[in-house]
């Protein structure tokens, strides 16, 4: 069966459905501030004309004058909207973006381990684990805890729910899980030993492949919603 879409966007890129979940919300109030005021005062005049107060000529005229101030008032919907610039969201946004600039040696150290561990588990190799250890857990999962607590919120309230960031939030928890991962590889008393050398491995290939994925979604599909213009 074949479905038509509720909203088309055309540029290749999901900033534009801030605009399309604002402008559908504006138009649904505008059609129903238009019905409520058509029914309303329509009711009015029929009680003033049921009481004898209306001569029936006047009457068509009150609410012909009715049907044109609420075709009017519907019309503000073909306006452009005038836009509040949310300068709290902005600040918010450029702040996490410069994060990710910060965190780019963190995701360095963490491909740079995977692949020291390739050539087998040497005390250079086992340096280079624990320093992207250090650094995940120091850098990344702060960062990716403030992103959930104070940088989602709002991007969902642009987007139109919490629905919009769901998916990203996921991303959040598999970058825990695997940063996690690691600390119990690096919990152990002893050294690495020989048999946690290929866990290691994926752990810190597949922590790459998703730090690389989550970022470059970030910058796409959220950072770019104060950075085009609207």
């Amino acid at each position: 069966m074949a479905q038509a879409a509720d909203a088309v966007i055309t540029d290749g890129s999901i900033a534009r459905l801030a605009d399309a979940v604002e402008a559908a919300a504006r138009a649904r109030r505008i059609a129903l501030q238009s019905a409520g005021v058509d029914i309303t005062l329509s009711l009015l005049a029929m009680v003033i004309a049921a009481f004898g107060w209306l001569a029936p000529a006047a009457g068509a005229l009150a609410q012909e004058g009715i049907d044109v101030a609420v075709i009017l008032n519907a019309l503000r919907a073909l306006l452009p909207t005038r836009r509040r610039e949310p300068t709290v969201t902005a600040d918010i946004l450029h702040r996490f973006s410069a994060e990710h600039e910060q965190l780019l040696p963190a995701h360095r150290a963490v491909r740079q381990a995977a692949d020291d561990l390739s050539s087998g588990l040497t005390p250079p190799a086992e340096q280079s684990v624990r320093r992207a250890y250090q650094l995940a857990y120091e850098h990344l999962l702060p960062h990716e805890r403030a992103e959930d607590r104070e940088l989602y919120p709002l991007v969902a309230g642009l987007l139109g729910g919490p629905e919009a960031t769901q998916a990203m939030s996921r991303g959040h928890a598999e970058i825990e899980r695997h940063v996690r991962r690691l600390g119990r590889h690096l919990s152990m008393p002893d050294a690495i030993s020989p048999d946690q050398l290929d866990d290691l491995r994926v752990t810190l290939y597949g922590l790459d492949a998703i730090l690389t994925l989550h970022f470059a979604q970030e910058e796409e599909n959220y950072f770019t919603l104060i950075d085009q213009p609207r």
